[in-house]
C-alpha cells in the first residue's frame, strides 16, 4: 500500500487545502487584534517596517514577538533575548508531540513543513480536527498554517504601519484578544474530545501547577513546567486506563 502523502491526487489536495482554509477562518480576526498590536509595539520600539516583516514571517509566534520587543526596548543583551524566546516557543514541542498521532502515514518532510507553522491556534484547530477524524491531511494543515501565516504578517505590518496613529487606550485593549482566543480554542479542544475528563484533569493540574509556581519560576519556564507536567500526566493515567481495558492474556 502506498504511504498516505503519495495517494492524494491533485483534486484531493486541492479539496483539502481548500477545507484548511476555511478551518482557519474563525481564528483570523484573532490573527489579526494581536498582529496588529505586534506590529504597532516593533514599530514603538524602534523597527522599521521590513524588520517587522521579518521577524513576523521568520520567528512567526505572537508571545514571543512581544517578549523580545519588550526585551530590545528595555536594552537586555542578545544572548538574554534568544534564551527567553526559545524558552517561551518550547511548548511547540509539547504542541508537536499531541499532534503526531495525526501524521502518523506523513513522510518526514512533511512533519517538518508542518511542525514549522504550527502557532497555538492552528495548534487547537488541528487537534480538534484530529480528535473528529483521527487524522490529519498534509494539505489541510498546509492550508490551515499559510492562511494564518500570511494573515500574520499582513497583521503585523499594518499594526507597524499604522502605530502612530493608534490611542494608547485601544492599543491596551487589543492584548487582552489573546487571552480570549486561547480560551476559546481550549473550550473547541474540549468539546470536540472524546475523553473531556482526562481533558479537563490536564486543565485543572495545569492550572494548580501555574498559581503554585508563579512566585518561584519565570513566565517563560512556568508555562513549559506546567504544560510538561499535566501533558505527561495525561498520558499516564490515558496508558494506565487502555491497560486496565485490555483483556487478559490467556
Amino acid at each position: 500500500m502506498l504511504p498516505y502523502s503519495h495517494s492524494v491526487s491533485t483534486r484531493e489536495a486541492g479539496t483539502q487545502f481548500r477545507a484548511g482554509v476555511i478551518a482557519c477562518l474563525p481564528t483570523v480576526t484573532g490573527y489579526w487584534s494581536i498582529g496588529f498590536a505586534a506590529g504597532a509595539m516593533g514599530t514603538l520600539s524602534g523597527f522599521s517596517l521590513l524588520h517587522t516583516a521579518l521577524l513576523a514571517a521568520f520567528l512567526y509566534a505572537g508571545s514571543a514577538q512581544f517578549l523580545f520587543y519588550s526585551l530590545w526596548a528595555a536594552g537586555a543583551d542578545i544572548v538574554s533575548v534568544v534564551v527567553s524566546v526559545v524558552l517561551v516557543n518550547l511548548r511547540y514541542l509539547l504542541m508537536s508531540s499531541a499532534l503526531s498521532l495525526g501524521f502518523k502515514e506523513h513522510t518526514f518532510g512533511q512533519k517538518i513543513i508542518s511542525g514549522l507553522l504550527l502557532t497555538d491556534e492552528t495548534f487547537g484547530v488541528a487537534a480538534q480536527h484530529s480528535a473528529r477524524h483521527g487524522t490529519i491531511p498534509f494539505y489541510w494543515m498546509a492550508g490551515l498554517n499559510l492562511t494564518a501565516w500570511i494573515n500574520w504578517i499582513i497583521a503585523c505590518l499594518a499594526g507597524a504601519w499604522l502605530a502612530s496613529t493608534i490611542p494608547a487606550s485601544v492599543m491596551d485593549g487589543l492584548s487582552f484578544s489573546l487571552v480570549s482566543m486561547f480560551i476559546g480554542l481550549v473550550l473547541m479542544t474540549w468539546f470536540a474530545s472524546q475523553q473531556k475528563g482526562l481533558e479537563t484533569l490536564t486543565i485543572i493540574v495545569a492550572i494548580i501547577l501555574t498559581l503554585c509556581s508563579a512566585d518561584y519560576l519565570s513566565i517563560s519556564l512556568l508555562v513549559v513546567f506546567a504544560a510538561a507536567i499535566s501533558a505527561t500526566l495525561a498520558t499516564l493515567v490515558l496508558r494506565l486506563t487502555a491497560r486496565q481495558r485490555k483483556p487478559d492474556d490467556v
